[in-house]
């Protein structure tokens, strides 16, 4: 979308739900009877019975989706995957470079929610016997069906067009220490699109009171794609090998980009390889990658804003990820960038 239209479209949603509401229309019994509806819109039970299985991407990430109900997220691009988290009835589990924690909590509740949602292909079928049909609520000329549920201590409400009987809103609402107190996720979905005979969302747009939110354009569907017996059970990343000295790490390259005279270099190594190899701030360290020696200024936080001016080399945490990244701004690092390839050795030594 362009940004007129995403102005224009979160200026409506800012309109639309502050509407106001009516009664509960006389032919709604309970939540199944939106379910059943919401069904038929997409494409009908029939169709959604032959998928078994549902694939989309955005950007570097891409959800797997099965009928029976597991999801699993994998970022990165093959051969590399640097995260991978499973949702499934033993619960929700993360593989980040490795490192494989269970979620607790509202995060585990938002990612059991969204599991049953898109397992569904963007339908309610996931919530049989859990919505409680709340009202039918007007937004200037539109009405949606609002319906509630909760996931643990997560309360959920959808709000369902009423005409075309879509998915339009799903909101998210919890406590967590961790994130301040009291939070709100929305995400609004976007116009629906042909899929195989389906109708899905083309975007979603996630906001969290209190920030600008952003869009995520669904790309790259895929119905019943070829996926290993055991994928929905697997929890596998590749991120290369690691090896940790005292002074020393060896390691690959899982991310590399040239871009305005920097050069941008994902390492496969994480706060646990640099407390193992004795790294403090500061230190100078060296990098030997490909048939070059660099020296670069390591910094375990945000460095200071001079230490990325031209010409220096810097080693900081990656704030997307778990790994660091190392920084060459200069535009002689070009050539070395044609030549680099993923997974490439690449070690670090204390001068």
């Amino acid at each position: 979308m362009s940004n007129r239209r995403n102005l224009g479209f979160i200026v409506f949603l800012a309109a639309a739900f502050s509407g106001f509401c009516s009664q509960v229309p006389p032919e709604i019994e309970s939540g199944n009877d939106i379910i059943v509806q919401n069904i038929a819109a997409v494409g009908g039970s029939e169709r959604l019975a032959g998928v078994q299985s549902f694939a989309f991407s955005y950007g570097s990430t891409t959800y797997f989706m099965s009928q029976e109900g597991p999801m699993k997220m994998t970022v990165g691009k093959a051969p590399i995957i640097t995260e991978a988290i499973l949702v499934d009835r033993e619960g929700v589990r993360r593989n980040c470079f490795n490192n494989v924690t269970n979620l607790e909590g509202g995060d585990a509740a938002m990612y059991r929610v969204l599991a049953k949602l898109r397992s569904g292909l963007f339908t309610l079928r996931g919530f049989e016997g859990e919505l409680a049909y709340q009202e039918l609520r007007r937004f200037g000329p539109q009405e949606m069906h609002y319906l509630t549920t909760s996931e643990g201590d997560l309360q959920v409400e959808f709000f369902v067009d009423a005409g075309t009987h879509l998915l339009k809103r799903l909101v998210m609402k919890g406590f967590s220490e961790a994130q301040g107190g009291n939070y709100e996720v929305n995400h609004d979905f976007g116009p629906y699109q042909e899929a195989d005979g389906l109708k899905l969302p083309s975007s979603w747009f996630s906001s969290r009171v209190g920030t600008r939110g952003s869009e995520f354009e669904i790309q790259d569907v895929r119905l019943n794609p070829d996926l290993d017996p055991d994928f929905f059970t697997s929890l596998d990343v590749n991120v290369g090998e690691v090896e940790i000295n005292p002074g020393e790490l060896k390691g690959n390259l899982v991310e590399f980009a040239f871009q305005r005279g920097r050069l941008q270099l994902g390492t496969n190594w994480t706060n646990r390889c640099i407390e193992g190899a004795g790294f403090k701030p500061n230190d100078t360290l060296v990098l030997a990658i490909q048939d070059r020696e660099i020296e670069v200024e390591f910094f375990n936080a945000q460095p200071p804003r001079e230490a990325m001016g031209s010409g220096n080399h810097v080693m900081m945490p990656n704030f997307r990820s778990e790994n660091y990244n190392i920084y060459l701004m200069s535009e002689e690092y070009q050539d070395l960038a044609e030549a680099l390839e993923p997974l490439m050795p690449i070690r670090l030594t204390k001068k």
